[in-house]
């Protein structure tokens, strides 16, 4: 049995009925927590810690293929260097070497307080807002900033 949630409500926009953007509960098992936010917790953590722990040299990362046979990055060049340089405090690298990687660092520890602390609080909480990221608008708009960031890339010369 799930005890009543608490929630911030919004009207839907010329319809009457009513849609949650944020919502908690606390379930009777604190395992209901964890297998809801314990998994991303990890993966987001582990990608924020992994920077500290391991050079960006001695990852074991293949060439890019894409580099290799083409002569220009992949839309995804730069990337992990620029993450790496985030991690580091290095904001002005990952500005001029990779934009978008600085929007996906801020969604990652996004992410991880998130899961985090719903996690520490022992609540389950949802949002609508993550429906936001399924929609096809959110997407056209994901795949037009890395294009972006491509295209940003390849006018600097930079591999």
């Amino acid at each position: 049995m799930v005890r009543p949630r608490e929630a911030v409500e919004v009207r839907g926009k010329g319809r009457g009925d009513r849609v949650l953007l944020l919502s908690w509960t606390r379930p009777d098992s604190y395992g209901d927590v964890v297998v809801a936010h314990l998994p991303v917790a990890l993966i987001t953590g582990i990608a924020l810690m992994l920077p500290h722990v391991v050079s960006c040299d001695d990852l074991p990362l293949m060439p890019c293929t894409f580099l290799r046979l083409t002569g220009y990055p992949c839309p995804f060049c730069g990337l992990t260097r620029s993450f790496w340089a985030i991690a580091h405090g290095d904001w002005a690298f990952a500005v001029h070497d990779a934009p978008v990687a600085c929007l996906v660092y801020l969604a990652t520890a996004l992410l991880f307080a998130w899961h985090s602390t719903a996690l520490i609080t022992g609540l389950r909480v949802r949002s609508s807002l993550f429906r936001l990221l399924k929609s096809p608008i959110a997407v056209w708009l994901m795949v037009t900033m890395v294009a972006l960031n491509w295209a940003y890339r390849l006018a600097s010369g930079l591999d």
